[in-house]
């Protein structure tokens, strides 16, 4: 019995993750270009992502706070009206002349109310023992079903505007609220304490660094790389195809990784694997044409996916082992300082993007140093 729920569960937060990622899909990557289509400066964009990322992170606080008290369940559904707003003013920002920096900070609220509960309740699910594979499908399912979405959405964009790409996402969004509405989500008993988050730092001292390295690499590709794609070509369906290339080459190699990642040595994985990542970076920083912005987005997904899979295994097997409100709380301090540098840095070189190339290169090689001598992701 309860096994069936578990499993009804998973399927509907699959279900949940998989539309909404679609809705996401079609307009993520041209969010950042909307807003320089609208008139607002590169720097104002990195400001942007400044701002969200600081509120995502005293947000997962609050959230992890208020999450003793209410189920989970309902933390998700209170989330939606703030998606709903921020959609809203997305829309109207240039007509109502509403502040970018407010809208960043809407933008960070709603999403770390969808993404703490979303680990947590992944993390309780998930079967240690095919965690590779539970990666893998979580990672594989939004792809397979998203993987189109940048050009589709590229094409609408190009067709009819910013805006009624904005309204298609939005009916998505609405439908993926659905399935958690119907979920039977039973109450997830946790504890909270600041101090349990200082020992979880003192244990997982390495891992932690590498999660700054992680999200500076992802941050790169999710958001400098479509707006440097974008700079250079001034083609929206282009920028497009390069999300649909991403996905497409990441999602047919997920499932087949997931598989292998529960059988062989995870770190020899990753340390393989973010050679070849950081040789697409140094690539990129060469070439800029644009026959090398597919080529080179195919063997990113590629590479990406055998990196990610055992990497996020480790990270929730880890969660599994601790304490887990706390440990997805307090790993948002690192993730959020990764993307502060990325835009920092962003800032100073607004001019010259390319060099934020080889700073991706350089964090993903540091991997490759990445030892533990028990084989134990869980004791880094």
């Amino acid at each position: 019995m309860i096994g069936n729920l578990i499993k009804q569960n998973i399927n509907k937060l699959h279900a949940m993750n998989s539309i909404e990622g679609l809705g996401w899909s079609l307009i993520g990557i041209f969010v950042p270009i909307y807003f320089l289509d609208i008139g607002f400066t590169l720097k104002q964009v990195f400001v942007y992502y400044i701002i969200q990322n600081i509120v995502i992170c005293l947000n997962s606080f609050f959230v992890a706070i208020i999450g003793r008290k209410i189920n989970l369940k309902k933390i998700l559904i209170i989330r939606f009206p703030f998606l709903i707003l921020f959609l809203i003013l997305l829309y109207n920002i240039q007509t109502i002349k509403f502040p970018l920096y407010l809208l960043a900070a809407i933008d960070g609220f709603q999403s770390a109310m969808f993404w703490f509960p979303m680990h947590i309740l992944f993390a309780q699910f998930v079967d240690n023992n095919k965690m590779g594979s539970s990666i893998g499908k979580l990672f594989a399912i939004p792809q397979f079903v998203t993987m189109f979405g940048p050009l589709i959405g590229g094409i609408i964009t190009t067709w009819f505007g910013f805006k009624v790409l904005f309204i298609v996402a939005s009916i998505f969004f609405f439908i993926s609220f659905i399935p958690i509405l119907y979920a039977n989500l039973l109450p997830i008993a946790y504890d909270f304490k600041f101090r349990d988050g200082i020992l979880l730092y003192q244990k997982y001292k390495r891992y932690f660094y590498f999660e700054v390295f992680n999200n500076i690499g992802e941050e790169i590709e999710g958001v400098v790389w479509p707006l440097f794609v974008y700079l250079n070509l001034i083609n929206l369906a282009s920028v497009g195809l390069v999300g649909t290339l991403l996905s497409l080459s990441s999602a047919t190699f997920t499932l087949v990784v997931g598989r292998i990642a529960d059988k062989r040595d995870k770190l020899k994985m990753i340390r393989i694997s973010v050679i070849f990542i950081s040789a697409v970076w140094i690539l990129r920083f060469i070439f800029d044409n644009e026959m090398a912005f597919y080529v080179l987005t195919v063997l990113a997904g590629i590479f990406y996916v055998i990196f990610s899979i055992p990497y996020y295994s480790m990270f929730y097997q880890i969660a599994q082992k601790e304490k887990t409100a706390v440990f997805f709380a307090f790993r948002e301090i690192p993730v959020n300082l990764a993307r502060l540098v990325v835009f920092g840095f962003g800032i100073l070189l607004v001019s010259n993007l390319k060099f934020l190339f080889l700073l991706a290169a350089l964090v993903y090689a540091y991997f490759i140093f990445w030892k533990n001598t028990n084989n134990k992701l869980v004791n880094v």
